[in-house]
């Protein structure tokens, strides 16, 4: 029925009740999550005779890429991975799967999976799509994986042929998509392409189906160049606010009216101080307000962003909050990287993250940024890593310090004060391709647990109280959701501390601050 099927893996086609943060339940371990409570999690999107009605942000643009280069419309079929029976058959050509972790390789993952012990749910669903694909496809159709996660197929060796992936594409592609889909349907493609190039803004199209979450993307790279990042690794590019007001509309005029605001940094948009990265303010504030204006726009919240410009311009947080109408009710998320709390390691690895300050004022830059943000009603949700090449127990007994010195902000703003922290292993990725990935099962030390233990039980106090917890849900299905996730969430702190002290290290050490 289609020339070319483009799908996704069920983790990456649900919306997870439209709840921040819930999609990393499928980083979680099948062995601790049982099948009913993940199901039950990953609430699938519509679909329509196998079409998806929303699909990852990044399939929209490969799908948008294919159509401005000469395929017809009804060629290709953006389908939904339980319904592929509806697209796939004789006539397939090729069959694009996109992917961010298909092996479990991801840091939350790996930090979840004790280093790949266990599998994930995002390793079992893209498993179950591939034997699915492969049922289903006829002996001619080539399978094709890209994506962010398709490295982790070309990483390990032979594992192409084992799923019978006949090529894996790494790297941006709409600039090259027309030329790799004909090159595979001559059958004149290597098994592993690296695209090492990157399209000019002009290049790079604009969605024609809507995309999961209202996701639409307003820059890529951000000029920060840490050296553990794949995207900050990229040249800054930022795109006109027409072109992306016309992805809006793509959106709600199919009736979705929440916007993620996508970018890596932001607070970047626009920059035009390339040395000590200042914002630009009325840049970012007329993004804001022109996509929050948009008719049918019902909420718009910003993906990504680092803490430094919002301690640098607390004015553009301020009236940022008011175009994008935060409140007690409506808090905005956003994920910023913390990485570490060692001033030595973020100047090895990062020294452009703490722009325009300077390594040394780290821990302050992140204090001070996330009162900011909280008195904004911003909640901000930091990532940090575990096991830098070259990290010292000195290094992370100072990101515990950090951690410690947040949780004062609880004293400090009381209940306005939120925030979690989510520890990942290291990944080598960026210029660190090559390093030695980080094993928690063999290189855990005590302040490593402790960052680990006091994390999870961040995420747990917020699970409990946070005012962004399913603010939309039906009351029953909100009031099951919080009794379940609650006595989930005991039992793997309470599994936590039962492997901290069989490790012999105390976490009652976490709630004690004296020690430091």
């Amino acid at each position: 029925m289609a020339r070319i099927v483009l799908t996704a893996d069920h983790t990456l086609m649900s919306d997870y009740w439209e709840i921040p943060l819930l999609p990393f339940a499928g980083c979680v371990p099948v062995n601790f999550m049982p099948a009913f409570i993940f199901n039950f999690i990953e609430r699938p999107i519509p679909h329509e005779h196998g079409r998806a009605k929303q699909a990852p942000y990044g399939l929209r643009k490969v799908e948008a890429a294919l159509l401005k280069g000469g395929y017809k419309r009804e060629d290709v079929v953006v389908a939904h991975p339980w319904h592929l029976d509806y697209a796939i058959d004789d006539d397939t050509k090729i069959i694009g799967v996109h992917t961010m972790d298909p092996m479990g390789f991801g840091p939350v993952t790996m930090m979840f999976t004790h280093g790949g012990k266990y599998t994930s749910y995002t390793k079992k669903r893209f498993m179950e799509l591939i034997d699915g694909i492969n049922r289903l496809r006829n002996g001619r159709s080539k399978l094709v994986v890209g994506g962010p996660g398709a490295w982790q197929i070309a990483h390990l060796d032979g594992m192409a042929e084992r799923l019978k992936v006949d090529h894996v594409i790494i790297g941006e592609v709409e600039h090259r998509i027309q030329e790799i889909f004909s090159k595979i349907e001559e059958g004149d493609l290597p098994e592993v392409v690296r695209i090492r190039d990157a399209p000019r803004v002009d290049q790079i199209p604009e969605i024609v189906g809507p995309s999961l979450h209202g996701l639409i993307e307003v820059m890529r790279g951000c000029g920060r160049n840490c050296r553990f990042c794949d995207p900050n690794m990229r040249r800054a590019r930022h795109m006109p606010i027409d072109k992306i007001l016309r992805e809006v509309r793509v959106n709600t005029s199919n009736g979705v009216g929440n916007c993620w605001i996508h970018s890596e940094d932001i607070f970047l948009y626009r920059f035009e101080d390339s040395r000590h990265l200042y914002p630009n303010r009325d840049a970012v504030l007329e993004l804001f307000r022109r996509i929050r204006n948009e008719e049918g726009v019902t909420h718009a919240n910003p993906t990504h962003g680092t803490v430094a410009p919002v301690v640098a311009d607390p004015i553009l947080l301020k009236k940022a909050s008011e175009i994008l109408r935060a409140g007690p009710t409506d808090w905005i998320g956003i994920q910023p990287g913390m990485e570490t709390g060692s001033p030595r390691l973020i100047k090895r690895y990062m020294e452009r993250k703490c722009l325009p300050f300077s390594p040394e004022e780290w821990q302050e830059i992140m204090v001070e940024g996330t009162r900011i943000f909280n008195e904004n009603y911003w909640f901000p949700a930091y990532t940090l890593i575990i096991g830098l090449p070259g990290e010292t127990e000195d290094d992370t007994w100072e990101t515990v310090r950090l951690l410690n010195r947040l949780e004062k902000l609880d004293d400090v703003l009381g209940p306005k004060s939120h925030f979690t922290t989510s520890p990942l292993a290291f990944v080598p990725m960026g210029a660190l391709t090559g390093e030695e990935f980080f094993d928690i099962k063999e290189m855990v030390t005590e302040p490593r647990f402790q960052i680990i233990y006091k994390s999870f039980r961040r995420v747990v106090k917020e699970f409990i109280r946070s005012p962004m917890i399913m603010p939309k849900m039906n009351p029953f299905l909100k009031l099951l959701l919080r009794v379940a996730g609650k006595l989930g969430m005991k039992y793997m702190l309470h599994a936590i501390e039962k492997w901290g002290m069989k490790l012999g290290y105390d976490p009652d050490k976490a709630k004690d601050y004296s020690f430091l």
